[in-house]
C-alpha cells in the first residue's frame, strides 16, 4: 500500500516518493532537490489530468505562478492546484505531502468551488495550520490504515480539505472584483501618463505590473481590450490637443506621430470613426468657437448662452 520510489539520475537531481492509495484519493510524501517545474497548456491537454492537487510544503518552499495567480510558499503553507490548468514553479529542496483528489469528488464537497487554482493557506492561519497538521498526521499513520478503513479516511480527508479551502475560495471570489478594479485603475493611470511612449503595449504593461497577458486581457475586456483602450485614450488626447490653442502651431501629423500613430492616414481614419469628424474639422471648429467667443455680446445674448455658461463654469 506504500510503494517507494527513489530517483537519482546522473545529473544529481534526487527525489524520494512514498505513496498510499485510499480508493478515491492518492496520498504521497515527496522529498526532492531544487527544481523548476513547468506544466503548460500543451502538457495539460496531452495528459488529460482532471484532478486537484493539495500540497503541504513541510520543508522548503517555492515561487511560482498558477494560471494568473502568483504565489510564494514557505514551510508549513498548503496550496491547491487544478491539474487541468497551467502551473510554473521554482522550488527549493523541499519535503512535501501531497493529496490528489478527483475533480468530481471535491466538487461534490464544495458544490460551487469557484477558481481554486493557486489558492494558498498560510501556516500561521487557523485553517492552514489545521490542514497542515492533519496532512502530516495522515502520512505518519498511513501504513496502519486497513483496506476497510481507507474509504472512510478518504472521505474524512476530502471533507477536511473542503472545509479549509471553502472559506478561502469564497473570500477570494468576493475580493476578485475589488482587486481587479484597483489593478485596472493603476494601469489606466500609467497609460494616461505614457500615451506618447512607444513602449506602451501589452508586453510592457505585463512586465511593469507583474501580471500575465491573459490577466491583462481579462482586466480590459469590459473596455474593449487593452489595445483598443490605449488607442481610444490616444485619440481622446489628440482631440484635446487639436482643440487647444497651445498646440495650434503643430501640424496634425506631428500630434498623431507623437501619440504613437505611424500613419497620418490611419490616424485620420480611426479619428473620424471615433468622433464623426476629421482632425482638421475638430481644429477648425475649435478655432471658430474661440473667434465667436471673443466677439462682443449682442443685446439679445448679453449674458451668453447655455454653451457659454458651461464653458465658463469653474
Amino acid at each position: 500500500m506504500a510503494p517507494r520510489a527513489d530517483h537519482r539520475p546522473e545529473s544529481g537531481f534526487a527525489a524520494t516518493v512514498r505513496g498510499w492509495h485510499l480508493g478515491h484519493l492518492l496520498v504521497s510524501a515527496v522529498d526532492f532537490d531544487g527544481q523548476r517545474f513547468v506544466r503548460d497548456r500543451r502538457k495539460t491537454i496531452a495528459d488529460g489530468l482532471d484532478h486537484y492537487l493539495v500540497q503541504l510544503y513541510a520543508a522548503g518552499g517555492l515561487v511560482g505562478e498558477a494560471g494568473d495567480r502568483g504565489r510564494v510558499l514557505r514551510a508549513g503553507d498548503v496550496q491547491i492546484l487544478d491539474l487541468s490548468q497551467p502551473n510554473v514553479t521554482r522550488a527549493a529542496a523541499s519535503g512535501t505531502v501531497a493529496i490528489v483528489v478527483p475533480r468530481e469528488v471535491l466538487d461534490e464537497a464544495i458544490p460551487e468551488p469557484g477558481d481554486l487554482h493557486g489558492l494558498v493557506l498560510r501556516s500561521n492561519s487557523g485553517m492552514g495550520g489545521l490542514l497542515g497538521d492533519y496532512m502530516q498526521s495522515l502520512v505518519a499513520r498511513a501504513d496502519a490504515i486497513t483496506l476497510a478503513e481507507a474509504p472512510l479516511v478518504a472521505q474524512a480527508t476530502t471533507d477536511m480539505i473542503a472545509a479549509c479551502f471553502k472559506s478561502t475560495a469564497e473570500t477570494a471570489e468576493r475580493a476578485r472584483d475589488a482587486i481587479e478594479r484597483t489593478m485596472r485603475q493603476r494601469i489606466q493611470r500609467h497609460i494616461a501618463a505614457n500615451l506618447d511612449s512607444p513602449a506602451l503595449h501589452a508586453e510592457a504593461l505585463c512586465a511593469r505590473f507583474r501580471i500575465s497577458r491573459s490577466q491583462l486581457y481579462r482586466l480590459f475586456e469590459p473596455l474593449g481590450g487593452v489595445a483598443h483602450y490605449i488607442q481610444e485614450q490616444r485619440l481622446a488626447r489628440a482631440c484635446a490637443e487639436l482643440g487647444n490653442p497651445a498646440h495650434d502651431h503643430r501640424r496634425i501629423y506631428e500630434i498623431a506621430y507623437a501619440l504613437g500613430f505611424s500613419s497620418e492616414a490611419h490616424f485620420s481614419r480611426v479619428f473620424r470613426a471615433t468622433f464623426g469628424l476629421s482632425p482638421s474639422d475638430v481644429r477648425a471648429r475649435a478655432q471658430t468657437a474661440r473667434i465667436e467667443a471673443s466677439r462682443p455680446a449682442t443685446n439679445g445674448a448679453a449674458n451668453g448662452g447655455y454653451e457659454d455658461w458651461v464653458r465658463d463654469l469653474k
